[in-house]
């Protein structure tokens, strides 16, 4: 039995370059996708602003709802979402998925005094309106030793369930 909310290989139809060369898939039976992965750039490592962290290496972003220049997720559809971030640490950091302006879920991980490298994670499912904007928060500086390298990855990924 095929599950109708689930994407076979053979749903895949063309590469876009403009993607990183990711699939693009085409939904079957009227299904609407939009879904985004973006990572850190290794640049933006060790973040010392408060507010939005952007994640400019963009891997997928059907519908076009995140913006690697703003690090914004704007909704293009109505309906329920799902979004994770995570984050390589070395150190200590605290941030939160902003829904609005407002905090929906925060973490705070810390290694101190040893500082050592680990991941931490947080995700949450998400109404959302057409237009309604969603974002990886930093909290105050000097609170975020949030990295990427060629071996560890920062990611923020979010998608839409229906």
């Amino acid at each position: 039995m095929t599950n109708n909310n689930v994407y076979r290989s053979s749903d895949i139809t063309t590469m876009d370059p403009r993607r990183g060369d990711t699939p693009d898939v085409t939904p079957a039976a009227g299904k609407v996708v939009v879904a985004f992965t973006a990572k850190l750039n290794l640049s933006d490592s060790y973040p010392c602003h408060s507010g939005v962290l952007k994640f400019a290496n963009v891997l997928v972003n059907e519908g076009a709802g995140y913006s690697p220049d703003t690090g914004l997720f704007t909704c293009p559809r109505e309906g329920f979402y799902h979004f994770a971030v995570h984050v390589s640490v070395y150190g200590r950091a605290q941030c939160s998925i902003y829904k609005n302006g407002e905090a929906v879920v925060s973490i705070y991980d810390t290694s101190l005094p040893e500082k050592c490298s680990q991941v931490a994670s947080i995700s949450s499912v998400v109404r959302l309106s057409q237009g309604d904007e969603v974002w990886v928060n930093l909290w105050g500086p000097d609170r975020h030793d949030i990295f990427a390298s060629k071996d560890n990855d920062s990611v923020f990924v979010g998608f839409y369930l229906g």
